[in-house]
């Protein structure tokens, strides 16, 4: 019978591809890790990688294994979860997939409740685009994926459980600080920092503008930057104006470092959603951050209200 610790530090040095990497994951020497690999080899007769130093590739065998030893620790993870009320008190893993904003922005707040209610809870959290992060679900890397994109994928559930809103942002300083209201037309005027080329931040952006007669081959964009912060920052440093959600205004609003100019035919909205596996969702850690998620709904319209309010 094969040991699940020898499957689990397969899995981890199938991620990583390097043995030592994955030595520093799971807190073992490298060569503890090359023995119980060699050791799960030699049970199943077959090689699972091919070694080039300490890094490693998948051989087909590899490849083949990989989500089925996947399957195996989201299986044992909800059965340990499932037999906490009758008092198993063993350590349970939480491996989240989340979009940029929700991962910098939102997660962080909803975390605590959910570590206060499972004090031995080990949280995993991975961070990609929308497309990335639904292909690390349907692959069992993660238990359920918090998304800023549109998506449709029949063999994954998807719900919507609240709005954001991306805002127009510049220096307090600028000529548009005191407009009420900016016209589309009026933003090829100005240099223009955006999120890169393929973001889903960006498509948001470009999509409410090309509805309001501005094509994105019209903007000033000599500057890409691929996160918010950097943004805001350049924002605040007068490189430019530029677009970020409501909720990572906090700080600059209070510091007075950035204005927000409301958009004529606007805001800019867009939905996040939760993605899960097709089946039902077991009592335990993940049952709760989707309680989590859901009950945010108020408390989001509120604060996208204000957002647009704050000029």
């Amino acid at each position: 019978m094969i040991e699940n610790f020898k499957l689990h530090v397969f899995r981890v040095v199938a991620d990583t591809l390097n043995f030592s990497k994955a030595a520093e994951e799971l807190h073992l020497s490298q060569p503890a890790v090359t023995s119980q690999v060699r050791s799960l080899e030699e049970g199943l007769g077959i090689a699972l990688f091919d070694r080039v130093g300490r890094n490693a590739t998948l051989t087909p065998a590899g490849k083949t294994l990989l989500p089925f030893v996947r399957q195996i620790e989201t299986l044992t993870s909800d059965a340990i979860a499932a037999l906490a009320p009758f008092g198993v008190q063993e350590e349970v893993e939480l491996n989240i997939g989340a979009s940029h904003t929700v991962g910098v922005y939102l997660l962080p707040g909803l975390l605590p409740a959910l570590v206060r209610e499972w004090p031995k809870l080990r949280i995993h959290i991975v961070s990609g685009s929308t497309t990335e992060i639904l292909n690390a679900l349907a692959t069992h890397q993660v238990s359920i994926g918090l998304i800023e994109a549109p998506a449709h994928r029949p063999d994954l559930k998807i719900e919507i459980f609240m709005e954001d809103e991306l805002c127009l942002i510049l220096p307090p300083s600028h000529r548009w600080a005191k407009k009420s209201v900016l016209r589309a037309a009026e933003i090829v005027q100005e240099p223009i920092l955006l999120r890169e080329t393929g973001s889903g931040m960006r498509r948001f952006v470009e999509d409410y503008l090309e509805r309001n007669g501005v094509l994105s081959q019209q903007l000033h964009t000599n500057i890409d930057m691929n996160s918010t912060e950097a943004i805001l920052s350049a924002v605040e440093s007068g490189l430019g104006i530029g677009f970020v959600p409501v909720m990572a205004l906090e700080k600059a609003k209070s510091m007075g470092s950035v204005k927000i100019v409301p958009l004529e035919n606007g805001p800019i909205t867009r939905q996040f959603s939760f993605a899960l596996l097709s089946g039902p969702v077991r009592e335990g850690p993940l049952q709760d951050l989707i309680e989590l998620l859901r009950v945010i709904r108020p408390s989001a319209k509120k604060t996208v209200k204000t957002g647009r309010k704050a000029t």
